[in-house]
């Protein structure tokens, strides 16, 4: 009998959001003067999250904002690539992707994927790169892991950096090492249809305390807010203005986001264990109706994969994905315009015209996803299966 579906959200949230109600302190930084009761109410959820989430994850800095592309965003700026470096990312993407290196004042480059897993192929990578090349994101798409070894060793040779998006795959291993552990940075999404949530959320997580500080300066307009013991420079006797130090984004999580948050992350086994009996229910319902023309695209040998959505491999025409950036209206825009939203000058070899990234404009007319989420039932998913293999 499968196990019964766990309610996305319960006591432990309620009990989160009552707290912070009670505290008066909606946001991390309150303090009588600003809307609190209180000058101080205990550690902020936001903290309690960051020290959770980098336990969790196994990495010694993290630092918690308020969508998965704020997270995205600081990312990147944490990598400190100059204005007009060129970013590759996966031809096959949420657009969010390619949006967060624009933001941080970069180019996006787009390497084409695997036909079947629309994961980044290395050699696609080397294809596209160039003199300005000073980055990689790979995207662990639907859960399943980008192959992260030989995307390092690439970057490692070629001195570039790596960021790995990984939204939709809370605890997919490779070789029993958490994804996002391998690149300079990591980032993640708690928006509501994700592993686990906050409605919206992010949070972008990292081995190198540099990249950590210029993370947060960007999400923090500029403050200095670290922590994890790393020192807050001093202003100076009588300095003058509130310590922006740099420019940067207000991307801070809210403490009700963080709080919420926090309980969902307690959960995330729970919702896991649930995610892989959906998937085995899937599995065996695609064992029974073996006459249908489709395939499960292989996950990398060693991996252990945390689905956020099962892809289907149908045949060409029939596919339902449609995350090829380039192909959206504002890269064609750019792609005439020559330039991006922000006036930096597009590269000549830096091309978004359709047919560009041709494995990937192939693999989306030829790919579904059925969804695993957690709160389904096992008839809700069972019905999404149906819907996806009867007009095949």
């Amino acid at each position: 009998m499968a196990e019964p579906t766990p309610l996305s959200f319960g006591k432990l949230e309620q009990s989160a959001v009552a707290e912070v109600l009670d505290s008066g302190r909606l946001w991390r930084g309150n303090g009588v003067g600003w809307g609190s009761r209180h000058d101080s109410v205990g550690v902020a959820f936001g903290d309690r999250l960051e020290d959770a989430f980098a336990q969790w994850l196994g990495l010694p800095y993290a630092h918690a904002v308020n969508s998965g592309t704020s997270a995205n965003e600081a990312a990147i700026a944490g990598l400190g690539l100059e204005p007009g470096a060129e970013v590759i990312c996966p031809a096959a993407c949420p657009a969010f992707v390619p949006f967060a290196i624009l933001a941080a004042g970069c180019v996006p480059v787009f390497a084409d994927v695997h036909p079947e897993t629309l994961l980044l192929v290395p050699a696609a990578v080397e294809r596209v790169a160039s003199e300005r090349t000073g980055a990689v994101v790979a995207v662990h798409l639907w859960g399943l892991p980008a192959p992260m070894v030989e995307i390092t060793a690439l970057a490692r040779s070629s001195g570039w950096k790596v960021v790995e998006d990984c939204a939709q795959a809370f605890g997919t291993l490779i070789e029993g090492r958490p994804v996002g552990t391998f690149g300079d940075a990591c980032c993640f999404s708690l928006q509501q249809s994700k592993h686990i949530t906050s409605g919206e959320g992010g949070v972008v997580a990292t081995a190198d305390p540099d990249t950590y500080t210029r993370a947060v300066l960007y999400s923090s307009a500029g403050v200095p807010n670290f922590r994890f013991g790393l020192p807050v420079p001093r202003r100076p006797p009588g300095a003058l203005g509130r310590g922006h130090t740099g420019f940067g984004h207000n991307h801070r999580i809210g403490e009700m986001q963080a709080a919420v948050a926090l309980a969902q992350l307690s959960r995330l086994d729970t919702f896991n264990r649930r995610r892989a009996d959906l998937v085995a229910l899937i599995e065996q319902e695609l064992a029974r109706r073996n006459d249908v023309p489709v395939r499960v695209p292989r996950a990398l040998p060693g991996a252990t994969v945390s689905y956020w959505r099962y892809p289907l491999v149908v045949p060409f025409g029939r596919g339902t994905f449609q995350e090829i950036p380039y192909l959206e209206p504002v890269f064609q825009r750019m792609d005439t315009e020559r330039r991006t939203p922000f006036g930096l000058p597009l590269p000549e070899h830096v091309t978004y015209a359709p047919g560009s990234c041709p494995q990937a404009e192939r693999g989306a007319s030829r790919v579904r996803a059925i969804s695993v989420h957690h709160g389904l039932t096992d008839g809700e998913v069972l019905a999404s299966v149906d819907a996806a293999l009867t007009d095949l």
